[in-house]
C-alpha cells in the first residue's frame, strides 16, 4: 500500500515537473533541464523502457511516456542551446558534442543495466536513476548561477521535482534498506532544497527590478 502511495506521488510529482519544464522551455526560448543530467535522464528511459524493459507494464509505460517528454525538451536544446553553448566553446562543437554525450550516456546505462541485472536485492533501475538525479541536481545549481536568471525555471518544476525524488526513495529504501539509497536521495532532497532556495531568491530579484524598471519608466514618462 505504502509503495503505491509513494509510487504515485511520485510519478505525478515528475509528469508536473516534466510539462514545467517543457512549458517554461518554449515560454522563455531556451532548455529547462541541463544537458548532461538531461541526456542521462533520456537514456535512463530509454533503456528501461525499451532495451531492459522493468518487469512491471506500468512502469515500462511511464518510461516510454517520459522518454518522449524528454525528446521534447531535448527539441528545445538543440533549438535554443546553441547560444549558451557558444559561451563556452566553439559554436561549431554543439551539435557533436552534444551527439557525443548522448551516445556516451546511452552506452553506459545500458551496460550498467547489463551489468547488474536480475538483483532483486539492489534494483539497477532504481539506484541509476537515483544517480542520476543526484548529478541533476548540481547541474540545476550549476544553471541557475551561470544563467543569472530564472529562465526556463520555475517553483514548480523545483518543488515537483523534489517531491518526487524524495518520494521514489523513501519507496526505494522501504523495499531494500539500502543506506546508499537513503544516503543518496538525501543529498539529492539536501541539493533540492537549496535550489529552490536560490531560485526563489532568484525570482523576487527578478520582479524586484521590473518593478523599479516600470517605476523609472512611469516617472521618465511623468515628467515634463
Amino acid at each position: 500500500m505504502l509503495a503505491d502511495v509513494l509510487s504515485a506521488a511520485g510519478g505525478i510529482a515528475w509528469t508536473i515537473a516534466y510539462l514545467g519544464i517543457i512549458r517554461r522551455g518554449f515560454a522563455d526560448r531556451t532548455y529547462g533541464m541541463p544537458f548532461v543530467p538531461l541526456a542521462l535522464n533520456a537514456t535512463w528511459e530509454f533503456t528501461f523502457g525499451f532495451l531492459e524493459p522493468s518487469p512491471w507494464a506500468l512502469q515500462v509505460v511511464v518510461n516510454i511516456v517520459w522518454f518522449c517528454f524528454d525528446v521534447v525538451i531535448l527539441v528545445t536544446y538543440f533549438r535554443y542551446g546553441r547560444e549558451e553553448f557558444a559561451r563556452l566553446a566553439d559554436a561549431r562543437w554543439f551539435v557533436p558534442w552534444s551527439v557525443a554525450v548522448l551516445a556516451g550516456s546511452l552506452a553506459v546505462m545500458y551496460l550498467t543495466a547489463r551489468e547488474f541485472a536480475g538483483d532483486p536485492d539492489h534494483p539497477v533501475d532504481a539506484y541509476s536513476a537515483l544517480f542520476s538525479n543526484l548529478v541533476m541536481s548540481m547541474c540545476f545549481i550549476g544553471m541557475l548561477l551561470r544563467r543569472g536568471s530564472s529562465a526556463g525555471q520555475s517553483m514548480t518544476i523545483a518543488v515537483s521535482k523534489a517531491v518526487g525524488t524524495a518520494a521514489v526513495t523513501v519507496m526505494v529504501f522501504d523495499d531494500v534498506g539500502s543506506a546508499l539509497v537513503l544516503t543518496t536521495g538525501g543529498c539529492v532532497l539536501a541539493l533540492d532544497v537549496l535550489y529552490a532556495v536560490l531560485l526563489r531568491r532568484r525570482i523576487r530579484e527578478g520582479e524586484s527590478g521590473q518593478a523599479r524598471g516600470a517605476g523609472e519608466t512611469a516617472a521618465a514618462t511623468a515628467a515634463p
